[in-house]
């Protein structure tokens, strides 16, 4: 239902409406995230005369990360506008280790085969949004680094600092005398 055969889109669009799935997205063993039921792509595409394919609307999804502080899961949800661009992969457009990518390769995507796959279109929206810093919350205590207990749950009496910080621990003590 995601895979589009450009030449099947009408003059005046294609709406879509489709619940994700994570077989038709390419999420099979995906590890840096997991995609939770109920994701939602509901956008329009239309097909322009230089061959170029609109896709326009919104995803919505909820993913489930861990944080990166206690490591604990937690969800993020995905709502998102859609306005991407889309051209025709051309033969002399072939795979280089380095590539010098110009103004228009930044905003416009590539289909091949006179498809356009919008599962991988999702996948990589997903990636796109995923935060930098996972973090379960901003104020997250995170894992001691002495006993590793989850200092968001458990008050940890560890006395003895991380041994990465004792050379300040003697700077200051020193200069404190």
């Amino acid at each position: 239902m995601l895979l589009i055969e450009i030449s099947h889109i009408p003059p005046e669009g294609l709406e879509l409406n489709a619940a994700l799935d994570p077989g038709e997205i390419h999420l099979e063993g995906e590890e840096s995230f997991a995609f939770e039921a109920g994701g939602t792509l509901r956008c329009r595409v239309e097909r322009g005369e230089d061959q170029t394919v609109h896709v326009f609307g919104w995803l919505g999804a909820r993913l489930g990360l861990h944080c990166g502080r206690c490591l604990e899961p937690f969800g993020f949800a995905l709502d998102q506008n859609l306005d991407l661009f889309y051209l025709p992969h051309r033969a002399d457009q072939e795979e280089e280790d380095e590539v010098d990518l110009s103004d228009r390769d930044m905003v416009v995507g590539y289909y091949r085969n006179n498809r356009l796959d919008l599962g991988e279109v999702v996948r990589e929206q997903f990636f796109l949004s995923l935060p930098l810093r996972r973090l379960c919350r901003e104020e997250c205590r995170g894992l001691c680094p002495v006993c590793g207990v989850n200092r968001n749950v458990v008050r940890c009496e560890c006395a003895e600092p991380e041994p990465r910080l004792a050379p300040l621990k003697e700077l200051f003590g020193k200069s404190s005398s």
